[in-house]
């Protein structure tokens, strides 16, 4: 029903949603003129539910249906013993339909075909004999032994930092949880704090603290969230674990409102956490830091990185400066006959086996030399990479042959157009796209697609800087560098995202595509993992 009802906008409408000029440069890029049926398929793929879930354009939606439709609607939404008034022909059904949705706009969602299509089933068991027990929060051999040694150094009162540097996709939030819920168990009165500076990255602490605790807590506990819009007080903030916001947590600190609830919060800290560490030693992130340490309580800090630096160059005043921050003290994989732990942890499946492959493409590319490093410079680079029609158009044909294939797929954007411009074209193929972006994303429609990925009902996300680091999808085998980076941190988050392996719920194999080629270090996540190892002391 859907696609005849948008094929009810006008072709300028249709156009609009999807952008005039990616339309035009589709054209272009193709060589013939885009059908008003191409458009559908493309703002069907695309917007379909936002159609349907959004108030006002959920109007314009049923402003367009036929009047038998709206009927049949009606009579679904409401129960049959009231819906001969309904039927009334005096009656404008059409407002009807739209209060009704306006009423109950799941059930309405669910009837144009967006139900959710998953149930969550509780299998009865019974024991006879012997069994064997699993358990419900475990952790694999290597995150015992971090754990044992983390909590070695929190116990000894010696030490109050470290960083845990385990490789992505290797399981640091799980270790790390593991190490909370020790500490929460230890100390009645202990207050956890988990530091992160975005909402997708403090959200997944907080769900994942909530399955941690619920098998490994001995007692109930207030999990307390301050971030994004969440409108919680500081006050009375004593105990328990506190997912934090790094920017609305400094914005706390600054504020003649707040100080007095920030300066208590410091006191009640005993255990510090903060994801992505290697971003711990920009100012505002480690005046936090370096307030809620050491103040009453010695709370202990703990950081998790997969990349712990900065730069790529080995004497980086950056790097030494992270070191120094964490007093040196790195916990970390050590694994006897194995190069690395990578090669350990692909060998047994904790993570896939990933395959490099450059995407060529022709055409006047730009040498990026040492631009990178100079902002605008980069933003002048990336923009222009995007309106590379070639470019553009070897990233579809690449994308589309692993949409064949079965594959679940990340792309990572030049910037924000690129990112709604690729969605678009993949949707004018035939393939189901979505385009993630801190612009015109919402926190409700970024979570729905996710879902949708998750679920496997989207084979397809693009985005920019939203899903480069924390982004747990173990689905994923294959991802798309389709912008340039001179950090080996970003690069090895982005290709991180695919390389969960079969013991982690993830593949055996996946690919890293990339569009460059200037850094031979990338190509090797076994020297990504090692780069920084002569900053650190082994604990």
């Amino acid at each position: 029903m859907i696609s005849e009802i948008i094929k009810g906008y006008s072709f300028g409408e249709l156009a609009a949603m999807i952008g005039s000029d990616v339309v035009i440069e589709y054209e272009q890029l193709i060589g013939r003129n885009i059908e008003k049926d191409d458009l559908v398929k493309a703002v069907q793929a695309q917007f379909g539910f936002d159609l349907i879930s959004q108030d006002e354009e959920r109007i314009k939606l049923i402003e367009r249906m036929s009047e038998d439709n709206v009927r049949d609607l009606v009579k679904q939404l409401i129960p049959d013993h009231e819906y001969e008034p309904w039927q009334d022909t005096r009656i404008n059904i059409f407002n009807v339909l739209i209060r009704l949705a306006n009423r109950w706009p799941n059930r309405f969602i669910s009837l144009l075909g967006f139900e959710d299509q998953t149930l969550d089933q509780e299998e009865g068991s019974s024991v006879r004999g012997i069994i064997n027990i699993t358990p419900l929060y475990p952790t694999y051999p290597y995150q015992k032994e971090i754990v044992r040694k983390a909590n070695c150094l929190i116990n000894s009162k010696k030490h109050f930092r470290c960083l845990i540097h385990l490789p992505t996709g290797a399981g640091k939030t799980r270790t790390a949880m593991n190490i909370a819920a020790d500490h929460l168990r230890a100390n009645v009165d202990g207050l956890v704090l988990w530091l992160a500076d975005t909402s997708e990255l403090c959200e997944q602490a907080a769900n994942e603290f909530t399955k941690a605790w619920t098998k490994l807590g001995d007692r109930q506990l207030k999990l307390y969230s301050y971030y994004s819009d969440t409108n919680i007080s500081l006050g009375g903030v004593e105990e328990g674990f506190l997912v934090a916001g790094l920017q609305k947590l400094n914005a706390a600190s600054g504020s003649k409102d707040y100080k007095i609830l920030y300066d208590q919060l410091r006191k009640h800290v005993t255990l510090i956490v903060f994801d992505e560490a290697h971003k711990a030693i920009a100012p505002t992130y480690s005046k936090i830091v370096n307030d809620m340490v050491g103040v009453e309580n010695e709370a202990f800090f703990i950081g998790l990185s997969a990349t712990p630096g900065r730069k790529l160059d080995f004497n980086s005043d950056e790097d030494e400066r992270l070191t120094e921050f964490f007093h040196g003290n790195k916990v970390t994989m050590k694994m006897p006959g194995y190069e690395s732990p990578i090669t350990y942890l692909v060998r047994h499946q904790y993570l896939a086996k990933a395959s490099f492959v450059n995407i060529e493409y022709s055409g006047n590319k730009i040498r990026l030399a040492n631009d990178l490093a100079d902002q605008k410079r980069s933003r002048e680079i990336r923009d222009a990479l995007s309106e590379d029609g070639n470019r553009n158009l070897r990233l579809i044909e690449v994308l589309s042959d692993e949409y064949k294939k079965g594959s679940s797929v990340i792309v990572f954007a030049c910037n924000i157009d690129h990112s709604r411009k690729l969605a678009a074209m993949l949707a004018f193929s035939g393939i189901k796209a979505y385009s993630l972006d801190s612009r015109n994303d919402t926190s409700e429609t970024r979570r729905r697609k996710i879902k949708e990925y998750l679920t496997g009902r989207v084979k397809v996300l693009v985005n920019f800087n939203i899903l480069t680091a924390g982004f747990d999808a173990p689905n994923t085998n294959v991802v798309v560098i389709a912008r340039p980076t001179d950090s080996l941190v970003q690069y090895s988050q982005m290709a991180g995202r695919a390389m969960r392996g079969v013991k982690s719920g993830g593949n055996e194999n996946c690919t890293v595509y990339t569009v460059r080629d200037d850094i031979p270090a990338f190509r090797s996540v076994v020297q990504a993992f090692m780069h920084w190892d002569n900053l650190w002391s082994e604990v």
